[in-house]
């Protein structure tokens, strides 16, 4: 596999026989990386996992007909929308392109995707994440820990083999909690910290924190990760 970190919680990954990109986020162009070009060959697959803009980028229909789409229900397409698109919703399972796809709720808007593909497991949580705010009431907390828990306990017991995963400083002691969540309850063998804006320090922080290398050393925008052994990762 091939990760590549575009901005914010958009990524691509590249398996033997698809490319499938999460959550795509150009900021207006100035982080338009993708390019059907470079993926000759290889089905294109991108998923949206709810409607806030900084997941859902309509640049992506730029390559309309190049490539197909997974989007959340809350999202509403234009009339003319000629695309091929699978919307999706949450607690349900779906095969499209080839590729197996179970999705949660998220405790934000939309899904998170648990996505199958030649042979690998990937999580791309969208904004499900445990938003314990440090000013919010006891109330809210305790709701947002619950749903997370909730959501995070329907996938224990499946081999992950990349995990993305909010680490939002904003939340001060707190950034970590999904994190710490996920891998006690059902780990990954390589870890992306996203929805950091612009943190890059996020990533040694985690790593330092407890998970050593199987967190992803994220320094820059589009950068890429060679993932042919997990567990000992590099960058490219």
């Amino acid at each position: 596999m091939k990760v590549t970190y575009y901005n914010h919680s958009g990524f691509s990954v590249e398996t033997e026989n698809k490319v499938l990109i999460f959550d795509y986020y150009s900021q207006g162009g100035r982080f338009d990386f993708f390019d059907p070009k470079d993926y000759l060959g290889k089905d294109i697959v991108f998923f949206v996992s709810h409607n806030h803009d900084d997941h859902f980028d309509t640049r992506i229909f730029l390559w309309e007909g190049k490539v197909t789409y997974v989007i959340s229900n809350d999202i509403k397409l234009d009339s003319d929308f000629q695309g091929e698109v699978l919307f999706v919703k949450p607690h349900e399972t779906y095969f499209f392109q080839g590729v197996n796809i179970e999705t949660l709720q998220s405790n934000d808007e939309g899904v998170a995707f648990i996505v199958e593909v030649d042979g690998k497991t990937i999580y791309h949580a969208g904004d499900l994440n445990w938003w314990h705010w440090n000013g919010e009431s006891q109330v809210f907390n305790d709701d947002i820990a619950k749903s997370y828990h909730t959501e995070i306990q329907r996938i224990i017991g499946k081999k992950v083999d990349v995990a993305f995963i909010p680490a939002d400083l904003r939340l001060e002691d707190k950034y970590s909690w999904a994190t710490d969540y996920f891998m006690e309850k059902v780990g990954a063998s390589a870890v992306f910290p996203m929805h950091f804006w612009g943190r890059f320090d996020v990533c040694k922080m985690l790593k330092e924190k407890n998970y050593g290398d199987k967190v992803m050393d994220i320094t820059k925008a589009n950068e890429g990760f060679c993932l042919t052994d997990l567990g000992s990762p590099s960058p490219l």
